[in-house]
């Protein structure tokens, strides 16, 4: 079983790329990925976030067991629209996750509007994914402790768990917040490799664009993690943080 929890779907108005379903499709079956967790690439507007959402959505209908959505609308935002857009999602669309990205759409987590996704994920009960890297001061790794200790209840994933740069301040979070986890995308192998052994199986693999599905599995297969411990990479722990409703309808 192979589940990547971080792939995007849309026209990124941040980073000007454009994110496709061929693509997922192309790489999930060239890899043997058996479910994806997609997101929309940054939008702004509210508009723009809804049309990601519902083509996220009807690849879900149309691929059932194999892709499941996460909400990402800008935290800005009215208020109103933040919360009513992942209500929809989660509710009505059946989405399992939140993203906030504190680099694309220019928000501190601690902010106002970048606690909105904090609380959103705790009133909906699901896991809340945050960017971490590139993007200083908002997204440092160390950004997260405060607001993880505040949410213990809400399960909060570092994605690419700083980057290459921030790494090393992701091992301070992991130390003094259980709730929080890490995907692999743009992440040191050898730091992957310790961090499992010092914190357990916290981690999960994450490719965040297509062309890397290749990489980040055999960063995973050729690090020397034993296969429990690749086990716990490529699906069990995604399964136990997003308690997907996998099984045979996942081939």
């Amino acid at each position: 079983m192979i589940i990547d929890v971080h792939v995007h779907l849309g026209w990124d108005y941040t980073f000007d790329e454009d994110f496709t379903r061929e693509e997922l499709l192309e790489k999930m079956h060239l890899y043997d990925v058996d479910v994806q967790i997609v997101q929309p690439g940054t939008c702004h507007t509210l508009a723009q976030v809804q049309a990601q959402h519902d083509a996220i959505a009807r690849l879900c209908r149309e691929y059932p067991g194999r892709f499941y959505g996460m909400a990402n609308p800008s935290p800005h935002l009215s208020e109103g629209e933040y919360r009513a857009e992942i209500a929809r999602c989660v509710g009505e669309l059946g989405f399992v996750g939140i993203k906030l990205h504190p680099l694309a759409h220019g928000v501190s987590p601690a902010s106002q509007a970048g606690r909105r996704a904090f609380a959103a994920a705790r009133e909906h009960g699901v896991p809340l994914m945050v960017h971490t890297g590139a993007g200083t001061p908002f997204a440092g790794p160390v950004q997260l402790i405060s607001l993880a200790q505040e949410y213990a209840d809400v399960k909060i994933i570092m994605a690419h768990c700083g980057h290459i740069i921030l790494s090393y301040e992701s091992a301070t979070v992991l130390a003094l917040c259980p709730n929080v986890y890490g995907d692999t995308s743009w992440t040191p192998g050898y730091q992957l490799k310790h961090w499992c052994r010092d914190y357990g199986p916290r981690f999960m693999l994450g490719t965040d664009h297509a062309d890397n599905a290749g990489t980040e599995l055999a960063k995973i297969r050729t690090v020397g993690l034993t296969p429990e411990e690749q086990e716990g990479f490529l699906w069990r722990t995604a399964q136990e943080v997003f308690w997907l409703p996998i099984g045979p309808q996942a081939r």
